[in-house]
């Protein structure tokens, strides 16, 4: 009989290409972030797959909403193995999309505590009774995702990862 620890050895890649954005008309991040939790959660222990639910749905709904071309298309990458769960979200975005998510990580990861920048975040938003702004802090701050954005024009990838030692 195959033990647990064995099961979490498999190396699981996935890649989905949706094109046209305009004719995403569902909940197409949880339908991923669920299907991705129950593939995942075959192998690995549900910490590791919910935790892979979280991120797909965060970074794909962001990407659906976010998109300023509805010909374009979303890509979900999604690769995990014994050591590493990655997950990277391609959509079209101009530059100044790009740089607003871009200066929006590199602030997420220059916080010396990711909990009081959420904390802080919160209270500023009710204050203002602003919506949004909360994803990507809370994937880093609550989940502990490490996260990067690039851009290869006309594309905005986020990319994100988190070691899987100690998450069984």
């Amino acid at each position: 009989m195959i033990t647990q620890q064995e099961l979490a050895t498999t190396k699981i890649s996935m890649r989905y290409d949706l094109p046209p954005i305009r004719n995403i008309i569902g909940d197409l991040s949880g339908l991923l972030g669920n299907f991705s939790d129950e593939l995942i959660g075959a192998f690995y222990p549900k910490t590791v797959s919910k935790k892979a639910n979280i991120v797909i749905t965060e970074l794909v709904n962001n990407a659906v909403v976010n998109s300023p071309d509805g010909d374009g298309k979303i890509m979900l990458e999604i690769e995990i193995d014994k050591d590493l769960l990655r997950i990277s979200v391609t959509n079209a975005a101009n530059r100044s999309q790009y740089r607003k998510v871009r200066d929006h990580i590199r602030m997420i990861n220059s916080a010396s505590d990711l909990r009081n920048l959420l904390a802080e975040t919160i209270r500023e938003r009710r204050k203002d009774r602003l919506r949004g702004g909360l994803g990507l802090i809370r994937l880093a701050a609550e989940n502990k995702f490490a996260l990067s954005a690039r851009y290869r024009a006309p594309y905005l990838i986020v990319h994100s990862q988190i070691g899987l030692g100690g998450l069984s």
